[in-house]
C-alpha cells in the first residue's frame, strides 16, 4: 500500500469538568464557577496510511474510547486536530447510530443515511448487508429485542459494507460467536485488499499482534508507547504487572527502537548474543543450529538465578522456551553469570526472535522476573522443505497404509 496518510491526529486532547461533588455542579450551573478540568485525553498525535491497521490498546480509562470518539466526530476535542481523507464508518458503543424501536432493517437504512449514503444505494447493498448479519426473519423485529451479539452483526454488517477509506472498531469483535468473529476478520483483510484502513481497539493482544501492521498504547490519554504490535503490547503488559510491586521486585520499563525491556534492581542480562556465523540479523537454512550467549550480573545475594530463552514468530507467539539453572548456568562470586543454548532451526521460512528473562527462580511457581528483553536477535529462516505445514517441524510423518493394523 501508497504511504499516502487517510488519518493525521495531531496534539489531540479531550478534557472534562471534574465535578468533586453535586454541589460544585450546581455552583457552577447557577454561578458559572467553573470545576477544573480533568484530561480524558493529552496530546495524541499520530498517523493511519492507506492499507494500514492500527491497534489501540491501553487499561480499562485510559481513553481507547475517547480517542475513537473524537476521530468519529461524535465528540468534538477541547484541542488539537483530525483530518480525514475519504468516509469513515465506525462501530462504537453497543448500539450506537440505532433507533431501537425501528427494525433490523429500517436501521440499515437509517445508518446508511448517517454515512452519508443514499436509499438507493442501501438498496442496491440490502441482500449483502442482510446475509453477511445472518440475522434473518430478526430483521423485521425492532432491535431493541436484540442480544448484544445481534446488536454487533448488523453494526458490523453495514459499517463494513458501504466501502469505507477508514473503519473505526471499538472492542465489537469481543461479541458474538466464533463463528461471525472470524468472517468479521476475513471481511477486515477483505477491506484492507481492497486500500481500506482500520484502527481497532481491542483488549485481545494476541488480535492485535495477529492483525494490525502496528500499535498505540494509551495509559491516562497520553500516548506511553507506539511502534511494532509485539512491543506495544509488551508495554501494555507492563503497565498491569506494575501495579501493586513489592519496591524490591519491581520492574522499570526501557523501550528503544530496537526491543522492550523490563528492568529492576537486583540483576540485570548485560548481553544476548548469536555465535553462529552469520549472528543478529543473519539468515540460517531451515535445520541449521543457533548457539546464543546470555551474559549478565546479580546485584545482590539471596537469588536462585534462572534465564529462560523463548524463540518467538513474527506475530510474537511463543514457538518454544529452553530454561538454564544450576550447573548449566555458570555464577562467578561477583555475581556475573553467563549462559549458552542450542537452538535446532526446525522452523519454516519467516522471521523470528528471541525473548529472554533473568528470574528468581525459588520453585518452579514463584519466579518473579528480574529483568527481560523482548525481540532481540532477530534473525530469517529460508529454505524449510516444501509442504511444511505450521511454523514448527517435529518430524511428523503419514504412515504407510497398514503399518496401524500390523502394530
Amino acid at each position: 500500500m501508497s504511504s499516502e496518510p487517510v488519518l493525521e491526529v495531531a496534539h489531540l486532547s479531550k478534557s472534562y469538568p471534574a465535578y468533586a461533588s453535586p454541589r460544585q455542579r450546581l455552583a457552577e450551573l447557577l454561578w458559572g464557577r467553573r470545576a477544573p478540568p480533568a484530561p480524558a485525553l493529552d496530546d495524541v498525535s499520530f498517523r493511519l496510511d492507506r492499507g494500514e491497521i492500527l491497534g489501540v490498546i491501553g487499561p480499562n480509562g485510559a481513553g481507547k474510547s475517547t480517542l475513537l470518539q473524537l476521530i468519529a466526530g461524535t465528540l468534538r476535542p477541547t484541542s488539537g486536530s483530525v483530518r480525514l481523507q475519504g468516509r469513515v464508518t465506525a462501530l462504537l458503543q453497543l448500539g450506537a447510530g440505532m433507533n431501537p424501536e425501528m427494525t433490523g432493517r429500517e436501521n440499515i437504512f437509517l445508518m446508511g443515511a448517517t454515512y452519508g449514503i443514499d436509499a438507493e444505494r442501501i438498496r442496491a447493498r440490502y441482500d449483502a448487508i442482510a446475509d453477511f448479519a445472518g440475522l434473518g426473519d430478526a430483521l423485521e423485529r425492532p432491535v431493541r429485542t436484540y442480544s448484544s451479539g445481534m446488536f454487533v452483526r448488523l453494526a458490523f454488517s453495514v459499517s463494513t459494507a458501504l466501502d469505507p477509506d477508514v473503519l473505526i472498531v471499538d472492542e465489537a469483535l469481543s461479541v458474538g460467536d466464533v463463528g461471525f468473529q472470524v468472517r468479521c476478520l476475513d471481511r477486515l483483510e477483505q477491506l484492507i485488499e481492497g486500500g481500506a484502513s482500520i484502527l481497532l481497539a481491542s483488549h485481545d493482544l494476541q488480535l492485535i499482534k495477529n492483525y494490525c501492521t502496528g500499535a498505540i498504547c494509551l495509559d491516562r490519554g497520553r500516548v506511553v508507547a507506539a511502534g511494532e504490535p509485539e512491543l506495544v503490547t509488551e508495554r501494555y503488559y507492563y503497565l498491569m504487572r506494575s501495579g501493586g510491586q513489592l519496591e524490591a521486585d519491581a520492574l522499570t520499563w526501557h523501550g528503544d527502537t530496537g526491543g522492550a525491556r523490563f528492568a529492576s534492581r537486583r540483576g540485570a542480562i548485560e548481553a544476548v548474543a548469536i555465535e553462529t556465523p552469520g549472528g543478529d540479523g543473519g539468515e540460517f537454512p531451515a535445520g541449521s543450529v543457533l548457539t546464543v550467549r546470555v551474559s549478565g550480573r546479580l546485584f545482590e545475594g539471596g537469588i536462585a538465578p534462572a534465564v529462560v530463552m523463548m524463540l518467538r514468530d513474527v506475530r510474537g507467539y511463543n514457538l518454544h522456551g529452553v530454561l538454564a539453572q544450576g550447573d548449566r548456568l555458570a555464577v562467578d562470586a561477583d555475581g556475573n553469570f553467563h549462559c549458552r543454548f542450542r537452538l535446532p532451526l526446525r522452523l519454516a521460512d519467516g522471521r523470528y526472535s528471541l525473548t529472554v528473562r533473568l528470574e528468581d527462580r525459588r520453585t518452579q511457581q514463584l519466579a518473579p522476573v528480574l529483568d527481560k528483553h523482548v525481540g532481540v536477535c532477530h534473525f530469517r529462516v529460508v529454505d524449510a522443505a516444501s509442504g511444511l505445514l505450521g511454523s514448527v517441524d517435529l518430524g511428523g510423518e503419514v504412515l504407510a497404509v497398514g503399518a496401524l493394523d500390523a502394530d
